[in-house]
């Protein structure tokens, strides 16, 4: 059997101290050892066919930047735009992530921490598979940190969110700009950030151009197609139902357009129809939908992480677009 490779026997080849082999082969910050004794140790290293782990091909490298991704979950789609968004622009930009995934579980937040800070991370990107407001563990204050799709109650620290407020404007605004005017909207869950910020947007919109119906023209929804389908029947049985809906994601759009197709409404000519996040399937259904861009705000909170600049005070707000299809009157694209 093959005799296994110690530090100490590197120690001795290269007549150098086993504390300097360590700090070398660990790749220890700040030591002060002669770059020629460096190179030495790690020729030995290899000669001797010394093996710790991956690491040592990278030994004779410039270290890569680490830094750590904590998030609730990666069991759908949003989440995944966002680990995409962060690891494209980690290889991009040289930077390595150690992702660990919490369940959201404070103990399971507090581990993970503690991993990074034994790999001795820069810095912690803190995200949520969903926009909400957060309660990190305050340990990661120990950690130079990024919210990301969630910020603090009290707004401390730096967070990055989709522009909510903003995407139930331009939705509104849309449906404004094609002459409709009884304008109805079907939020999702009412306590989710996400659904009070659209709200708040498709009503201000609605305010500004003195078009706004009431609360008989919102209703509520649980996100799903089958709740987005109840809601809109509810709608069309208004006194002078709406002639135009924006369901505040595709699934509810999904109801709704099935609810007009049996009440033997056209889409749009009848009823306008806008949803929100630009879901694969948006696209197949030619549904008009404001993008959420979780690609664009990863990218914004790593850069933000790994850069100089003090981190601060302060929310940043990505704005998703408004991508027209069929379901407002733009022509479907040729096959």
């Amino acid at each position: 059997m093959k005799k296994r490779v110690r530090m100490v026997d590197i120690a001795r080849a290269a007549n150098v101290s086993r504390t300097a082999v360590s700090l070398i082969l660990n790749q220890v910050p700040g030591m002060r050892i002669a770059e020629a004794t460096r190179q030495r140790v790690l020729q030995v290293a290899r000669e001797l066919r010394y093996d710790p782990g991956p690491r040592l091909d990278e030994l004779g490298r410039v270290p890569q930047r680490l830094f750590g991704v904590m998030i609730n979950e990666i069991s759908s789609a949003y989440p995944i735009d966002l680990i995409y968004g962060l690891q494209s622009c980690a290889n991009a930009e040289g930077l390595q992530l150690i992702i660990q995934v919490t369940d959201g579980i404070t103990d399971r937040e507090l581990a993970a921490l503690h991993n990074f800070s034994r790999f001795g991370v820069e810095g912690v990107i803190y995200a949520s598979s969903f926009s909400t407001l957060a309660e990190p563990p305050k340990a990661i204050d120990g950690f130079r940190h990024v919210l990301l799709n969630c910020r603090r109650e009290d707004s401390a620290g730096l967070a990055v969110l989709p522009a909510e407020r903003h995407g139930g404007a331009v939705a509104t605004q849309h449906l404004i700009d094609i002459g409709c005017r009884r304008i109805a909207t079907i939020t999702g869950d009412p306590w989710q950030f996400a659904s009070k910020e659209r709200l708040a947007g498709y009503r201000r919109t609605l305010n500004k151009a003195g078009l706004n119906r009431g609360k008989a023209y919102e209703e509520v929804s649980d996100w799903s197609q089958g709740s987005g389908h109840e809601a809109t029947r509810r709608l069309l049985d208004l006194p002078e139902p709406p002639d135009a809906i924006f369901g505040q994601n595709d699934v509810i759009v999904r109801g709704v357009l099935a609810a007009a197709q049996e009440a033997g409404l056209r889409v749009p000519q009848d009823l306008a129809v806008v949803g929100y996040d630009d879901r694969e399937f948006a696209k197949d259904l030619q549904i008009s939908s404001v993008s959420l861009p979780f690609t664009e705000m990863a990218e914004r909170a790593l850069l933000e992480l790994a850069s100089e600049k003090p981190i601060g005070r302060r929310t940043l707000f990505v704005a998703g677009e408004l991508i027209e299809r069929a379901t407002t009157g733009k022509p479907a694209a040729p096959q």
